[in-house]
């Protein structure tokens, strides 16, 4: 996706977030990403960061309070 795209849906109040389908490791939230208000999804794969995702919308749409539960599980 194009990345002037994904920074107008933050701005909008959409949560974005950065994995990697890289078989072990972190994603790493350069300066650009963060500028942008895209949050990473720490080691996990993009399915069990998109099931992460649902289960804490359901708690919080606060960019905050995601990374928060991303960071703790």
């Amino acid at each position: 996706m194009d990345f002037e795209v994904l920074k107008e849906a933050v701005a909008a109040g959409i949560v974005v977030m950065q994995s990697t389908r890289a078989g072990s490791g972190r994603t790493f939230k350069g300066k650009r990403l963060r500028d942008a208000g895209f949050l990473t999804t720490d080691n996990l794969t993009p399915q069990k960061a998109r099931l992460l995702l649902a289960l804490a919308l359901t708690v919080s749409a606060e960019p905050g309070e995601i990374e928060r539960i991303f960071l703790t599980y």
